[in-house]
């Protein structure tokens, strides 16, 4: 096999960017699915008066995979940014670096990832939840 040409080297960089924003976008879609059966599992199990406690890990559960989830989208934004980078770059240019510092601005900042409507709606149901099943309780 020969030397790989730059353009190789920009096509195998874009292609690995590629691979972790999809595990990315992949390992936040599984935690909302553990999040939404784990929370339920608890607040079933926390029904039975004897059990009421675990109602309180099923809060701290939720507001856990409310924060490894917006991690997971907040890595992903900047993977995507990483890699719409790296398209606009020269071939001659390119490094290889995974190094999203380069491209990490105020958007990315984890307090506006956290709050993001589509998070704050999901995982938002999913505390309401908790509050209305316990309020019934």
């Amino acid at each position: 096999m020969g030397r790989m040409t730059s353009l190789d080297r920009k096509r195998e960089h874009l292609a690995t960017i590629a691979a972790i924003v999809r595990r990315m976008s992949l390992g936040a879609l599984l935690l909302e699915g553990w999040s939404l059966l784990l929370v339920t599992a608890l607040l079933v199990v926390s029904h039975n008066p004897e059990w009421a406690r675990f109602a309180w890990l099923a809060l701290f559960l939720a507001i856990a995979f409310w924060t490894f989830d917006a991690h997971l989208v907040r890595q992903k934004l900047l993977f995507s940014s990483l890699h719409e980078r790296v398209q606009a770059l020269p071939e001659a240019d390119i490094d290889c670096t995974l190094d999203t510092s380069l491209v990490d601005r105020e958007a990315y900042a984890w307090r506006s990832i956290f709050l993001r409507p589509r998070l704050v709606l999901f995982h938002g149901a999913i505390l309401l939840a908790i509050g209305v099943v316990r309020g019934l309780a």
